[in-house]
């Protein structure tokens, strides 16, 4: 009986192993193929900057950018009359842009705008001055200065501010039913 119950579990055991082996091998090349993908996405994009005119100082260290001007940067958008690019002087990478005149920052369907910008690449922050706002949908909100954390999608308004907050239609019309 034993024997036959041995032979039986051998010959029911070879495919489910082999089956095993391949739902492992299956495994293991999605999550390389996921983990690669997310490296892919994680890894950062160019930042770029159009105008209609530009001028180089120190070679390299300061770039200015002058008439329609626009940034590009991971789903963000920055748009002003004058931007100002500051590199570090060894690696020569951006360390801040400055944006004058203007300012429009576009992201996520959100809109802050401001006369002055400071958009820091090491903090992910852009600090707002000079009659700032934020619009979303209807609503808005202002103050004197307003500091916008690009990763957390978060923003810390200072001074005295402004806000209006206008009622969702959709939650009226769902009360009068």
């Amino acid at each position: 009986m034993w024997t036959c119950v041995r032979s039986w579990l051998r010959t029911m055991l070879k495919p489910c192993f082999r089956n095993s082996l391949f739902f492992t091998a299956s495994l293991l090349l999605i999550a390389a193929t996921s983990g690669a993908a997310r490296l892919d996405k994680n890894a950062r994009e160019p930042l770029v900057i159009t105008s209609n005119r530009m001028n180089a100082e120190k070679l390299g260290d300061k770039v200015t950018f002058t008439e329609n001007v626009t940034l590009k940067k991971e789903g963000m958008t920055i748009t002003s009359d004058v931007m100002i690019v500051h590199y570090n002087a060894g690696s020569k990478d951006i360390r801040e842009v400055e944006a004058h005149g203007k300012v429009v920052v576009r992201k996520d369907g959100r809109v802050a705008l401001a006369n002055n910008a400071l958009y820091s690449r090491e903090g992910g922050t852009i600090v707002l001055t000079g009659d700032a706002s934020i619009v979303e949908n209807e609503n808005k909100i202002g103050g004197e200065k307003i500091t916008l954390f690009m990763a957390d999608d978060r923003s810390i308004i200072e001074g005295r501010g402004k806000v209006m907050f206008y009622k969702d239609k959709s939650l009226e019309s769902r009360k009068r039913k």
